[in-house]
């Protein structure tokens, strides 16, 4: 009997479990934020300090995690709640002007670290380097996806921008997401959506669902350039994050033979859904001057002589000669990846490998959902291309340091892994 090695999974929803007290306690504790605290310091200098900054850094995670839009329901919340005034650092005493900062401080701090972006993903990259020395095959699993974020400012005309208050939003931009279908009658159909406003790319550790790789652009940014930035500045920029990373799986939308091969230039096997884009109406076509035949999925089958067409089975990727192998009545032939790289992957788009790997597309879609359930970014009020990284980076850093301050408390969700051989 063999036991293999114990593998530790770090699992996001024993944090979701936890009370916001807790989780700011280890939001706390998981963000390497020394640096950051030290530059608006020095910024600071000689001004006024009825509020330091640590102070109002603590307040800001805690407003995120305690699940605030605005800084009044938020202030209401702190001038009750004493615990969470003195985890913040806030100190009680008579002859105080103010309990909790007033609103101007707030906006006057978030102003700021709007300037120090390099900062905020600094922090996260710290991060993000330490997931990956905490947690076993952390980043060999990928996903990306591009998330809308709707704004709901005041939209003035062009030649009015100039002149506008905070109120408007002069950095969001229209785009166009189509979804493709087919209809009862077998046509294929498009539906358009519509959004004004902001658009969060993110690249995503599978198994974890915790974030590697993040960008916010006006909504029509391009998703395919971004998510190419991001796996070079996520993975690329570490030797041992390259070798680590084996699959990236990614929605119909990145569907393109560019994006295909970027992915495959950086030594990871794109798991990426596929649009039909024949335009003749075939349902299949030939391979080479041979009796296969494959439609747009990857299907590929055999003719018979009577022409009856059967499906082959496949028997996985020769790397050496990149192709794909496959079998018909005991004989073995190949499918060679170059002849159409946009169907054919070194996983066999019908293969059962291909299917559950792309099954941890959904981790990257949960954390979605929890920017828009947890971080409030379904209806938000913030306003310009600056503040929106901000609050995204702001997310992204509080999901991750959680789970550093879980894992590094010692804390985490263990699975014991045993075969038998």
């Amino acid at each position: 009997m063999a036991i293999i090695q114990q593998i530790s999974i770090f699992d996001y929803t024993e944090i979701e479990k936890l009370g916001d007290l807790e989780r700011l306690v280890l939001a706390l504790e998981g963000i390497p934020d020394e640096r950051l605290m030290r530059k608006l310091e020095m910024k600071r200098k000689n001004g006024r300090n009825d509020y330091p900054i640590r102070v109002m850094w603590n307040l800001l995670v805690a407003m995120i995690i305690f699940e605030h839009k605005k800084v009044e329901s938020f202030r209401r919340e702190l001038a009750r709640n004493s615990q969470l005034r003195r985890i913040c650092g806030l100190q009680d005493y008579i002859g105080k002007k103010h309990l909790v900062p007033p609103s101007r401080v707030f906006s006057g701090f978030i102003k700021s670290l709007s300037e120090e972006l390099e900062e905020i993903a600094e922090i996260f990259n710290v991060q993000v380097s330490e997931l990956y020395e905490l947690l076993p095959d952390f980043g060999k699993d990928l996903a990306g996806d591009g998330k809308y974020i709707d704004s709901y400012a005041k939209r003035e005309r062009k030649e009015k921008q100039d002149n506008t208050d905070n109120r408007t939003e002069n950095d969001a931009r229209w785009s166009v997401k189509e979804y493709f279908y087919t209809d009862k009658s077998g046509k294929s159909q498009v539906k358009k959506e519509y959004h004004y406003g902001f658009k969060a790319h993110i690249m995503c550790d599978v198994e974890t669902e915790l974030p590697i790789a993040y960008s916010v652009t006006p909504a029509n940014g391009d998703e395919k350039k971004e998510m190419v930035k991001l796996l070079e500045s996520g993975i690329l920029s570490d030797e041992k994050r390259q070798e680590i990373a084996k699959h990236l799986s990614l929605d119909r939308g990145y569907d393109s033979l560019g994006m295909i091969k970027a992915v495959k230039e950086m030594d990871i096997v794109p798991v990426i859904d596929i649009r039909n884009m024949w335009q003749d109406g075939e349902e299949t076509k030939q391979y080479k001057e041979t009796n296969m035949v494959y439609d747009y999925k990857g299907n590929v089958y055999y003719i018979e002589e009577s022409g009856e067409q059967i499906k082959m089975k496949y028997e996985g990727y020769d790397r050496q000669k990149n192709c794909l192998r496959y079998s018909h009545k005991g004989k073995r032939y190949k499918i060679y990846i170059s002849y159409d790289e946009r169907v054919f992957l070194p996983i066999a788009r019908d293969s059962k490998k291909f299917k559950r790997l792309y099954k941890g597309r959904t981790a990257v879609e949960r954390i979605n959902g929890r920017l828009d359930r947890d971080y409030i970014f379904e209806e938000h009020c913030i306003r310009g291309l600056k503040k929106m990284t901000l609050m995204v980076g702001l997310s992204m850093i509080i999901m991750n340091g959680m789970a550093v301050g879980k894992l590094k408390n010692g804390r985490e969700k263990i699975r014991s892994i045993k075969n038998v051989a």
